[in-house]
């Protein structure tokens, strides 16, 4: 935005009941070229006939003195820019999913609680150097907002303040950082963090939002089981199982697996029938309708384990996830060890037999 007018106040002093002779000179910085118009009357507002050209302009109110004062007095200066703030601003996830156009200035990017995020600001079109601060900075206000913990939902959740700055021209860069909403952990943070620039006000404009995108933090998913315990020795059928699973990512794919002996991390298991739960566009290419953007709760019953676990020996039961963080590899949220030892039943059943067989005289 050029502006082609420059307002100045003016204040100018003399003897009551008589007018001063008075001027502005406009200097252009760029170029050097002077320009003085002539004012009357005792003060108000002055729009410069010239534009104030990109290299900006000095004003500079004169005075004559008054009756026997014939001497030339500089009352006033000021610096005036032409000046158009412009931001653009970026936000780097692990995750790729963005909602909005990220070319705009309001859209939302997302990323687990316990996964870093940077952001990366261009501020351009300010004065450098001038000690305006609507010219030469704009403020930068990172605000939180805790989300709903039972529906993920912003609806009537307070706003707060995290921290602010002013940013002058040129590129700031933040990051990597972690969320800093006020959850009671780290990692289960639920909510949003916005990053608001705004142009101070000036010119008669009045404060301006240029550019308000937020990034969305959701909790780390947990699992947990019921109906076993560790070391649990099972000598008969696996009784059911429920598998209590928290705050899975909208971009998962989640399962259950167990596999012959000690837990070892990263071991492929078998996956447990009827476990696997798809949540995003990536993990499910042919869905039609619209993906969830929030984290999921819910639960899963295994009522067949025992038809994985046929031989005696130790076991593990695992629950798995993959995210977009660690390039989709695999992550444990949750494991158990169990033993199945029938040979104890079958023990049991031959010496009972034995015992109860006549003796032969």
């Amino acid at each position: 935005m050029n502006v082609k007018t420059a307002f100045f106040c003016l204040f100018t002093t003399g003897v009551l009941g008589q007018v001063p002779e008075a001027w502005v000179r406009q200097t252009d910085l760029a170029t050097g070229q002077i320009y003085d118009t002539p004012i009357t009357g005792t003060g108000g507002a002055y729009t410069s006939p010239e534009h104030v050209n990109a290299g900006g302009s000095l004003f500079e109110l004169f005075a004559r003195g008054t009756a026997w004062d014939s001497n030339i007095y500089l009352l006033d200066t000021k610096i005036i820019g032409t000046y158009n703030p412009e931001t653009s601003i970026s936000i780097t996830s692990e995750d790729d999913y963005v909602r909005g156009d990220p070319a705009s200035t309001t859209f939302v990017k997302r990323t687990r609680a316990d996964r870093p995020f940077s952001v990366n600001i261009q501020v351009q079109g300010l004065v450098a150097g001038s000690t305006t601060l609507a010219e030469n900075s704009v403020y930068l206000a990172v605000h939180g907002k805790n989300y709903d913990p039972l529906t993920y939902s912003s609806l009537n959740q307070a706003q707060y303040l995290i921290e602010e700055s002013n940013l002058e021209n040129g590129t700031h860069t933040f990051g990597p950082i972690y969320h800093q909403l006020t959850s009671p952990t780290m990692s289960s943070g639920n909510g949003e963090q916005s990053f608001t620039i705004v142009r101070y006000a000036s010119y008669q404009v009045p404060d301006t939002i240029l550019a308000q995108p937020k990034v969305e933090i959701w909790p780390v998913a947990s699992a947990s089981v019921s109906n076993i315990t560790a070391g649990q020795v099972f000598i008969d059928r696996i009784p059911s199982l429920v598998v209590a699973l928290n705050h899975l990512y909208p971009d998962s794919r989640t399962y259950v697996q167990i596999y012959k002996g000690n837990q070892v991390l990263g071991t492929a298991g078998t996956l447990v029938n009827g476990t696997e739960l798809r949540f995003g566009r990536h993990y499910n290419p042919e869905q039609t309708e619209s993906s969830t953007n929030v984290p999921q709760s819910l639960s899963v019953s295994i009522d067949d384990l025992s038809n994985y676990a046929s031989e005696d020996g130790t076991y593990t039961l695992e629950v798995i996830t993959h995210t977009p963080f660690f390039g989709r590899s695999a992550e444990r949220l949750y494991h158990i060890t169990f033993e199945v030892d029938r040979v104890i039943t079958s023990r049991g059943q031959i010496s009972t037999m034995e015992l109860s067989s006549p003796v032969s005289p």
